[in-house]
């Protein structure tokens, strides 16, 4: 009864390495479904945020270009505005038609409409 056989021990050895190895390989396995689980779970949470940030950045670019668009036409209109404020004949024709001013024997007729 207490004689065990060289071959039943190697036999039983053998087992029992297979069942280790068999938890190890489960163990392994569920770590990797885990894991996979918790990426599907964080991208499926972050996925429409990245979408409304490309989105946001797309925006953002159409809006610089816009504000650069007005800055150059603010620009422009500053240095008509400089130039004309400058210009003796623009400041006389503003001065007689707002200001209702003539020159010294000048008579003005005025057609309303």
């Amino acid at each position: 009864m207490g004689n065990i056989s060289n071959r039943q021990k190697l036999h039983r050895i053998k087992r029992d390495e297979l069942g280790l190895n068999l938890w190890q390989r489960l163990t392994r396995v569920l770590l990797l479904a885990s894991v996979v689980g918790l990426g599907i779970l964080v991208f499926s949470v972050f996925a429409p945020e990245w979408d409304k940030l490309k989105d946001m950045d797309q925006e953002n670019t159409m809006l610089n270009a816009h504000l650069d668009e007005l800055k150059r036409e603010r620009n422009n209109r500053l240095q008509d505005e400089l130039y004309t404020s400058n210009d003796i004949g623009y400041l006389e024709i503003v001065a007689r038609d707002r200001l209702d001013l003539q020159l010294p024997e000048e008579v003005v007729f005025r057609i309303q409409r």
